[in-house]
């Protein structure tokens, strides 16, 4: 009865010991998922454990002509609303000068028309239109598919000054401040007369999912694109993979089955290099990489897995437990040559060691950003997906964790999925088994 107690508390507490170490693991990728759903505003918040209202849906916000006593200030800052509040008139912030209301004001009289109680001009500022001399630009005129002309607002001037709409009256008196975000579109023009309630600009502010998407996709426009990035991070990481694998076990089996002079050697000299950390050889390896002009080239992220210690050791010891040699000089006495041999009957052998392998090769391959930053620095071109996240930190004028947080998460998707398609051939690898005596 003690004993079954006992037994109990044990299961207990290793239950408890795993679930907490699960909660470990979980957390951090949690935390990940969640700030890849939020713009760079709300992550410099504060943390926060669920999504918010706007992590996946885009929002409209229609702006009508709409203004009493006193004032209606709506402001919006990157897409967000972020006041819409109502202040006195003389607290109202002054937006134009007095010259510049009187020329609205001739403007207005020259055109004959005159404003009621129910009307007002529109004015615009900081918005220019995107011609050639314009200098700064702020709006974009398009053409829709009915033939009409349109225009977007399409740069904000910084993060807390915004392209402005003002609305006076008859006396120069403001009855609206409008502050509009990036890709805002106007159904106004400068020094139109506007009547109380009309459509004035639409926004159309995306998710912070599309967001953070448009921040990375954005980066390096012309020259590198996020598909890029997947594509050479996949090439150097697949090659790699499989050259080390390859060679690594091809090695692994001439140390355990051949019997040569310098063989402990050998084997002491691969226990040694594993023992050396690599920051011991970066700098010598860069200088005869610069000196065979290879920096710029795929080849030093893909040639050196050839000389995998660790993996090495791993597959000769995963040979020494499973692989028998009676196997091999079956094969032998079949007529097979020695690399028919490894190629097709000890590599089925020992194809769960293999995979288990291809998944850390593959992860330290894909993840790797020090070395690709170095030996590819000069070659925009190729370079792999981390760094391409990493350039939206290096932007001087804004840095865009959001879309840092969501190149990470999106990144981990190809070593899922590697992951998922090689667990299978460990568990049909060890079903398999090799030749007991």
């Amino acid at each position: 009865m003690i004993g079954g107690k006992t037994r109990a508390l044990k299961r207990y507490f290793v239950n408890s010991l795993m679930l907490f170490f699960g909660l470990l693991a979980i957390i951090p990728i949690y935390v990940l998922l969640i700030n890849a759903t939020r713009t760079t505003e709300q992550i410099n918040t504060g943390l926060t454990i669920v999504p918010g209202a706007d992590a996946f849906f885009s929002h409209t916000k229609v702006i009508h002509a709409d203004w009493d006593k006193p004032i209606n200030i709506q402001q919006y800052s990157l897409g967000e609303a972020v006041t819409d509040e109502l202040i006195d008139p003389e607290e109202a912030p002054d937006e134009l000068t007095e010259d510049e209301i009187d020329q609205y004001i001739d403007k207005l009289e020259a055109s004959g028309l005159t404003l009621s109680d129910n009307t007002g001009l529109v004015i615009f500022l900081d918005l220019l239109i995107d011609t050639r001399g314009a200098g700064n630009p702020t709006l974009k005129e398009v053409v829709n598919k009915a033939g009409e002309k349109e225009l977007y607002v399409v740069k904000a001037l910084t993060e807390t000054r915004s392209p402005r709409i003002n609305i006076v009256n008859g006396e120069g008196e403001l009855l609206a401040i409008y502050f509009l975000p990036n890709n805002a579109q106007l159904f106004v023009q400068d020094g139109q007369v506007i009547e109380k309630g009309q459509l004035v600009a639409k926004t159309i502010t995306p998710s912070n999912i599309l967001h953070n998407w448009r921040a990375i996709a954005n980066r390096g426009a012309g020259s590198l694109s996020i598909w890029q990035g997947f594509a050479n991070s996949a090439f150097v990481s697949i090659c790699a993979t499989i050259i080390s694998i390859y060679f690594s076990a091809l090695t692994a089996y001439g140390l355990h089955i051949y019997r040569f002079k310098g063989r402990t050697l050998i084997w002491g000299i691969i226990l040694l290099i594993m023992m050396l950390p690599g920051s011991l050889t970066f700098i010598g390896f860069y200088q005869l990489m610069a000196s065979w002009k290879l920096t710029g080239t795929f080849y030093p992220l893909i040639l050196p897995g050839m000389a995998a210690a660790a993996t090495v050791l791993f597959i000769r010891q995963y040979m020494h437990s499973v692989l028998n040699k009676e196997l091999i000089d079956a094969a032998r006495i079949d007529g097979a040559g020695e690399f028919r041999t490894f190629n097709f009957v000890i590599l089925p052998v020992i194809v769960p060691a293999l995979a288990a392998q291809a998944i850390f090769t593959f992860v330290g391959s894909w993840n790797n950003y020090l070395m690709p930053a170095v030996i590819l620095a000069n070659n925009e071109a190729k370079h792999t997906l981390p760094m391409v996240i990493m350039a939206l930190r290096g932007d001087i004028y804004r840095t865009e964790y959001g879309g840092i947080y969501l190149g990470i998460a999106v990144s981990l998707i190809p070593i899922m999925i590697f992951y998922a398609f090689m667990s299978r051939y460990i568990i049909s690898g060890i079903t398999m088994g090799g030749i007991k005596e």
